[in-house]
């Protein structure tokens, strides 16, 4: 049986939390997800919304990625 949509993108969503590889489709279906305030770099309750364009989630994409370029802050 195919996975959801927003089951796919839940997946994505715990791989990137862990730093775990994304595979192509897996970051666009992390890009479907919207961070609502960027500076908390969390996705929770009040914090996540559905991406409303698809140059919304190009944008989500290059952000997703550029953050995982940046050192770990512990």
């Amino acid at each position: 049986m195919p996975k959801s949509p927003e089951y796919r993108t839940w997946e994505a969503m715990k791989k990137y939390a862990d730093d775990l590889p994304l595979s192509p489709q897996e970051w666009r279906d992390l890009s479907a997800m919207s961070l609502i305030d960027r500076t908390r770099r969390v996705f929770g309750p009040g914090n996540v919304r559905w991406a409303l364009s698809d140059a919304e989630r190009a944008d989500n994409e290059r952000f997703y990625r550029a953050m995982r370029e940046l050192p770990a802050v512990h």
